[in-house]
């Protein structure tokens, strides 16, 4: 085959973007968590390239897209094919926007004729289009008053709201929708999954939408791969894939900038009662990822002391923070310690960036940093 036009090297090029993606996942936590962490990893990248002010996430979850469409009364054995039309034809235009109202019209007569669903059916789906796509808060609170009699339905409007607080708590401000008849990327994404935007365009006017990043849970691919004479079940995972293509300059062998952490020692930030204090734990972690400091949680709500010094010991973490809702409150103190140095230190919080990063760049092992 020829390819004309390229030299080697361009053609190297080309076939570089067309499949350049990056991929990143984590395997085990609390589902929300672990989505909110997965997306603010993906965001950290496309707020680096993309006006942060014109990204959209998207979220739907696979229990609510059943539930919803139970409610419109679409037939099981049409629901895939209803899901693959809509995809195409609908699901491509942002939600409330003119140009996706507009599709309507043109969809309402493939709805009724090729897939042979009633008036009534189309017409709730059109409806779940109106009230139930679109600003994240407000589709969540109309969901809740519409699916409340399905506990499943209700499970996934609780884990929607978690994952959206911990966005909060990592000040993602970018616009975030809820989407009931988006359908997952892959046929393996499970519960919650999400689909990252950038809008191109004047907003007064019909905008397009650039895809960037797609992700979701997979247990089910998790579960086909796993080795049946293993006695636990397998971990659950949740991971993104980011098209890097489209985070390339123009020039793709020119330096984008992007910091490394060069310093291999992780810290372990943990909650000593509290009821797990899960928000100021991913606080301060993100607060150690500003100042490029490698820092982990325990992606659980509550989690033991036992269940972090375990995560600790498998993920080779020798500097644990641990926070508690006294010393929060009352001192403003966290303590540090060191598991290999069997040392231990009182930190006022505002100055645990600056201790943290004196005490890793001497690898712990100056014995002042502990008087």
């Amino acid at each position: 085959m020829k390819y004309h036009g390229f030299t080697e090297e361009q053609l190297a090029i080309q076939l570089l973007i067309v499949f350049f993606r990056g991929d990143f996942d984590i395997i085990g936590g609390s589902s929300p968590i672990t989505h909110a962490e997965v997306i603010k990893v993906a965001l950290d990248l496309v707020r680096r390239f993309y006006n942060s002010k014109a990204i959209v996430i998207r979220l739907n979850h696979s229990k609510l897209a059943e539930a919803v469409c139970s409610w419109a009364g679409v037939p099981q054995e049409r629901r895939q094919n209803v899901a693959e039309f809509l995809s195409s034809t609908l699901v491509q235009y942002c939600p409330n926007k003119a140009d996706r109202k507009s599709q309507w019209s043109l969809i309402r007569g493939q709805l009724l004729q090729d897939l042979r669903l009633s008036e009534e059916v189309v017409e709730k789906l059109h409806k779940a289009d109106q009230r139930f796509c679109g600003s994240a808060d407000l589709v969540l609170a109309r969901l809740r008053g519409t699916l409340f009699y399905d506990k499943s339905a209700c499970k996934a409007l609780d884990d929607l709201s978690t994952f959206l607080k911990c966005l909060r708590v990592w000040s993602v401000e970018e616009h975030i929708a809820i989407d009931v008849l988006m359908p997952p990327s892959d046929y393996y994404y499970t519960d919650l999954f999400f689909q990252i935007y950038s809008k191109e365009g004047s907003p007064a006017s019909s905008s397009h939408e650039k895809l960037l990043a797609v992700g979701g849970r997979y247990d089910m691919l998790m579960e086909n791969a796993w080795d049946n004479t293993h006695k636990t079940k397998p971990p659950g995972a949740v991971g993104v894939s980011i098209a890097l293509e489209k985070f390339l300059p123009n020039n793709p062998s020119s330096d984008v900038g992007l910091p490394r952490i060069e310093n291999s020692i992780s810290v372990l930030v943990c909650s000593k009662g509290g009821g797990g204090l899960l928000n100021e734990r991913m606080e301060l972690v993100a607060e150690l990822w500003e100042a490029n400091i490698k820092a982990q949680f325990v992606p659980q709500e509550d989690p033991s002391l036992q269940e972090q010094y375990e995560y600790a010991s498998d993920h080779d973490i020798k500097c644990l923070v641990f926070i508690t809702e006294a010393g929060l409150s009352q001192t403003d103190l966290v303590k540090v310690r060191h598991l290999d140095a069997r040392k231990e230190k009182d930190v006022e919080k505002e100055e645990i960036v600056k201790f943290l990063s004196e005490a890793i760049s001497l690898q712990f092992k100056n014995p002042t940093i502990w008087s």
